[in-house]
């Protein structure tokens, strides 16, 4: 009897103890339990895999030199500035790592990066953001399709507060877009303030 035996579609799932190779000292009901345990082991790797290869196909889009544009706001006394950015993704095992620069004319050239660690058993993004002028953000999120949802925990106020959210839209087809919204007044109304579209070189 082999895997493919016992998952034929349609039919329910049996474990015959008495076709169980026999070992001096075990029973059948010792061997049948044994069998049942290692069988529940493989039928777990059969529902993982396919979540973790399809997490996998989406970390892999990040592969690459990326290079585009966008406008940035820093608060609500000041105009969005337009920026030229370039990135480099190195994705690993349930990892995306992209570093880069962003300039803004001769007014700045910020180092950028991006950090995050996929984690399957809850399904979540942790990692920080590296980029706005107060130092580095910490970030926690999950995938919805195309797109990383996540929360900014700033380590200083920011327009009021230290909580913003993020967005990085990657559609696998050589675009990537990187948006962040916030309040520009404390307590006012959320906003996009900030979005970066980039193309994989």
């Amino acid at each position: 009897m082999t895997v493919a035996d016992t998952l034929t579609p349609g039919t329910p799932l049996q474990l015959d103890c008495r076709m169980l190779p026999q070992h001096r000292g075990i029973g059948i009901p010792i061997r049948c339990g044994i069998a049942a345990a290692c069988l529940c082991c493989i039928l777990a790797a059969f529902a993982c895999n396919p979540a973790r290869a399809a997490e996998s196909d989406f970390l892999e889009r990040f592969r690459g030199d990326w290079s585009g544009s966008g406008k940035v706001q820093r608060d609500g006394g000041s105009q969005p500035r337009h920026v030229t950015c370039s990135i480099m993704g190195r994705p690993t095992d349930n990892r995306i790592s992209a570093q880069g620069s962003c300039r803004a004319y001769l007014i700045f050239v910020r180092p950028v990066a991006i950090d995050v660690t996929y984690d399957p058993r809850s399904g979540t993004y942790r990692g920080t953001y590296t980029g706005a002028r107060i130092g580095p953000a910490r970030l926690s999120g999950t995938r919805s399709g195309d797109a990383l949802n996540f929360r900014i925990e700033w380590p200083r106020p920011v327009n009021g507060d230290t909580q913003a959210a993020m967005v990085i839209q990657n559609d696998g087809r050589g675009i990537l877009r990187i948006t962040i919204l916030d309040n520009l007044t404390p307590g006012g109304p959320i906003l996009q303030t900030s979005e970066i579209i980039l193309v994989r070189q």
